[in-house]
C-alpha cells in the first residue's frame, strides 16, 4: 500500500512538466494547487503522482478502495465500472478521469 508517506526528501506539489493547456482543471484541495488536466495520464491517481500530490492507493483497479477520496465539485467518469462504487461524494480516483472540472480532497 502506498499511503502518501515516505522517507526522504519531500518537495511541494507542483503541475506535472509537461503542462496541458487544455481544460477541465483538477484542483488538489489540500495541496493548494489547479492545473489543467491532461490525458496522457490515464487516472486522476497518476495525474496526481505526476504533480507530486500525495496520495493513498493499492489496487488501482476500482476494487480495495484505498484511493476513496472526497469530490467537493465537479464529475468524473470511470475508465471501468467499479466493482463497488464509492460513497455519495467521494470518487475513486484510481480509475477515474475528470469529467468536468473537479476539485478533489488531496
Amino acid at each position: 500500500m502506498t499511503p502518501g508517506v515516505a522517507s526522504g526528501t519531500s518537495h511541494a506539489p507542483h503541475p506535472p512538466a509537461e503542462t496541458a493547456s487544455a481544460c477541465p482543471r483538477v484542483s488538489f484541495t489540500r495541496s493548494g494547487l489547479t492545473v489543467p488536466w491532461d490525458s496522457q495520464y490515464g487516472s486522476l491517481v497518476e495525474f496526481a503522482e505526476a504533480c507530486n500530490v500525495s496520495v493513498r492507493w493499492f489496487c488501482r483497479m476500482g476494487v480495495c478502495h484505498a484511493c476513496e477520496s472526497g469530490l467537493i465539485v465537479g464529475s468524473v467518469r470511470y475508465n471501468f465500472e467499479p466493482l463497488d462504487r464509492p460513497a455519495a461524494g467521494t470518487v475513486l480516483i484510481c480509475c477515474s478521469t475528470p469529467a468536468t472540472e473537479v476539485e478533489i480532497d488531496l
